[in-house]
């Protein structure tokens, strides 16, 4: 099974900006350097690697703009990763900016991909109700009870991520990778 985490430059700058400066004391300059002495690299051994991966976590900036995020759950078709997919698209009110969670079909590097994407942020003074709803639009999560999904997100609601498709997305990968080590375990 591949995972792989693809940040887009703009967030990646954006969030390296804000821990360097505050908690290094670096300069947004300073940053940019460090960002571009290492580039090739990442250019060269780590970024070819997201052509290969069974499914994807992909964080780009909101169409509403940063700070916002969109963050896309790339799945390739027929690998690994057993998909989960949307009944239909949501949109979620409440707090600005609001969320929306969309399901298409893409190509990736040549590869077929069904992918979710959420882009916003559920309210957080309703997130347990917008929780449920995402959860009972989800097919194929495979979950070990009823609201597994939103009681886990419930207990990182002071998280980071947790009002966007970050902490949404990751803890359906830790659901699925589990599902996978059970198929794995009980084979042998």
């Amino acid at each position: 099974l591949g995972i792989y985490i693809d940040i887009v430059n703009d967030v990646k700058f954006a969030w390296k900006v804000q821990r360097d400066v505050q908690e290094r004391g670096w300069t947004e300059e300073q940053v940019r350097e460090d960002i571009n002495k290492r580039l090739p690299d990442f250019s060269k051994y780590v970024d070819p690697q997201k052509a290969n991966a069974d499914v994807i976590l992909r964080y780009e900036p909101s169409d509403q703009g940063l700070p916002y995020l969109k963050v896309k759950l790339i799945q390739k078709k027929g690998g690994a990763f057993p998909m989960i997919t949307l009944k239909k698209d949501l949109t979620l009110k409440g707090s600005k900016p609001g969320a929306t969670l969309k399901m298409y079909d893409d190509d990736w590097y040549g590869n077929k991909v069904t992918v979710v994407e959420m882009d916003g942020e559920i309210d957080m003074d309703n997130m347990e109700a917008q929780l449920k709803m995402i959860e009972e639009n989800m097919e194929g999560l495979n979950a070990k009870s009823k609201g597994e999904l939103t009681e886990a997100m419930l207990k990182l609601k002071s998280s980071p991520g947790s009002q966007n498709g970050t902490g949404l997305l990751q803890t359906v990968i830790a659901m699925k990778v589990r599902e996978i080590y059970e198929k794995l375990s009980a084979w042998r």
